[in-house]
């Protein structure tokens, strides 16, 4: 008999990696605001659900009684949660402290995703022992749902990615998709070259998820590429390696952007706790660009 797993947010581009590694040996039973986008596949069930609803997060919770629970669902609109800091608050914060408390309430292990917008920013890249100083609405939401997970006596995991990129399908926004479809038009692109981070590529952080809960490593996890590089040199490597002309990124700095909420400009996360306890390996973005490349058959 297989087991089972619950993913918030499935229908995002975290949410069908996971589907993609759990698929072959799990009942998968998804939650979204949007309908399923993966038709009619015996073993994955997806509800449309409010999570603020938690009544009826509790109901399908205990209908479905899932052998873990992963949550990827979050407010993630770092400018507007400014001024929508209420809403921020309710997805970031309030859901996952419900989702704590009824993990705790049933024995049921939870995987929380979290971001490296929980530090500073200011003297990054960060170890999970880092202390959190989170700048902007966005960020603090995010650092109060962590802290309640944490706090909820349940077997939990936190795992903090930083710039999260991959491939799925009918997706709202995808920073590499996004770039490729502008390079590929012959449009040019400013990209910020003043921001720092160790992108996270969703096909290898699905399977990161994976190691966590067979592993039982609960606490909290960071995860990224080998190497810190501006976004800007993301941008170009992107280009490189879907043999696209750099040419047409051209480089700018974060105060440009005139954006409401702060960004972390000198972050990036610290991944040798999970090297050394769970024995995963950490790639350079070159090496997890590629496998991007072949997991989209692009030639």
């Amino acid at each position: 008999m297989n087991k089972s797993v619950m993913i918030t947010g499935i229908n995002g581009l975290l949410g069908q990696n996971i589907v993609q590694e759990f698929a072959s040996d799990h009942d998968i039973y998804g939650l979204d605001l949007t309908p399923s986008i993966f038709g009619s596949v015996n073993n994955i069930h997806v509800n449309q659900l409010d999570l603020n609803d938690t009544v009826a997060l509790e109901e399908y919770i205990r209908l479905v009684k899932p052998d873990s629970i992963i949550n990827t669902a979050a407010y993630t609109n770092v400018d507007r949660a400014e001024e929508d800091q209420d809403i921020a608050f309710a997805v970031n914060g309030q859901v996952p402290a419900s989702i704590a408390a009824i993990c705790k309430e049933n024995e049921i292990p939870l995987v929380h995703l979290s971001t490296d917008y929980v530090f500073s920013g200011n003297s990054g890249p960060y170890r999970e022992t880092d202390i959190c100083d989170a700048r902007g609405k966005y960020s603090e939401s995010k650092l109060s749902g962590e802290k309640a997970v944490l706090e909820s006596g349940a077997e939990v995991a936190v795992i903090r990615p930083n710039v999260m990129y991959g491939h799925g399908e009918q997706l709202k926004s995808s920073f590499v998709a996004w770039l490729l479809g502008e390079l590929r038009n012959k449009r040019s692109v400013r990209i910020v070259d003043d921001q720092y981070n160790n992108p996270t590529y969703a096909r290898r952080l699905a399977s990161v998820i994976r190691s966590v809960i067979d592993q039982k490593a609960w606490g909290i996890w960071h995860f990224g590429s080998k190497e810190v590089v501006s976004r800007y040199t993301f941008a170009l490597k992107i280009a490189d390696t879907f043999g696209l002309s750099s040419a047409l990124i051209n480089a700018i700095s974060t105060v440009d952007l005139n954006q409401k909420a702060p960004r972390p400009l000198r972050s990036g996360l610290i991944c040798e706790k999970l090297n050394k306890e769970l024995n995963i390996p950490i790639m350079s973005i070159d090496e997890e660009l590629a496998l991007l490349k072949e997991e989209m058959n692009v030639s």
